[in-house]
């Protein structure tokens, strides 16, 4: 996403961030991390952003910032960009779910842990940030958009025949490495038919497997 945030100077200041999840095999969020990145293209000496990071750290540089009121920060940027790091205990703004099925069948990850068979994990992802807004005088609900990208490196002596739907696969022969995307809520936001144009909200793999792991 981007915001804009102001220099003392009023200069903009676009301001991308990153959220990263480590997410436990239910799809859960066991640690969320923050990567934000300051570009400071008006040259400014400082700049003052708001973050609510816990454990911020500078990652590329040794510019300093000092903490004020109202979760602000004032960045001594002396012209230069800055990226920094933190944590953060909040609720996403994107739920993920992960479900897995052997044969068929749903099952817990803990009990598919050994197992053998065609495994399926699929991975549904629900927006909860929306706004009301009128369009064409309608009072409309409108998703915030989000680009939601899910990875996983999967050992080829367990997984074999891997298929990815709304992703993508690169073998090196040892691993698969998937990768994918969904966009929820984009598909309600423009009010297409399914039929005409499919927005993915979802990732699924299935693969045979040996000794699931």
């Amino acid at each position: 996403c981007k915001d804009t945030v102001k220099t003392g100077r009023e200069a903009d200041i676009s301001k991308e961030e990153t959220v990263y999840i480590l997410a436990g095999s239910d799809g859960s969020p066991e640690k969320i991390i923050v990567s934000d990145w300051l570009q400071n293209a008006a040259g400014a000496d400082t700049i003052k952003d708001r973050s609510e990071l816990t454990d911020v750290e500078n990652v590329k540089g040794d510019e300093t910032c000092t903490t004020g009121t109202d979760s602000t920060q004032v960045w001594d940027a002396k012209g230069k960009d800055i990226y920094y790091q933190g944590n953060i205990e909040k609720e996403l703004p994107v739920d993920i779910a992960v479900t897995y099925t052997l044969d068929g069948k749903e099952i817990t990850p803990e009990a598919l842990a050994g197992k053998s068979g065609k495994v399926t994990i699929r991975f549904d992802y629900e927006n909860r940030q929306f706004e009301y807004v009128e369009v064409d005088g309608v009072r409309t609900k409108i998703y915030v958009p989000f680009a939601v990208m899910t990875g996983m490196v999967l050992d080829t002596e367990v997984f074999r025949n891997v298929e990815v739907t709304n992703g993508k696969l690169i073998n090196d022969g040892d691993r698969t490495a998937v990768v994918g995307a969904a966009f929820p809520g984009l598909q309600e936001n423009l009010a297409l038919d399914r039929e005409k144009l499919d927005i993915p909200d979802y990732l699924e793999i299935t693969a045979d497997v040996v000794n699931f792991e």
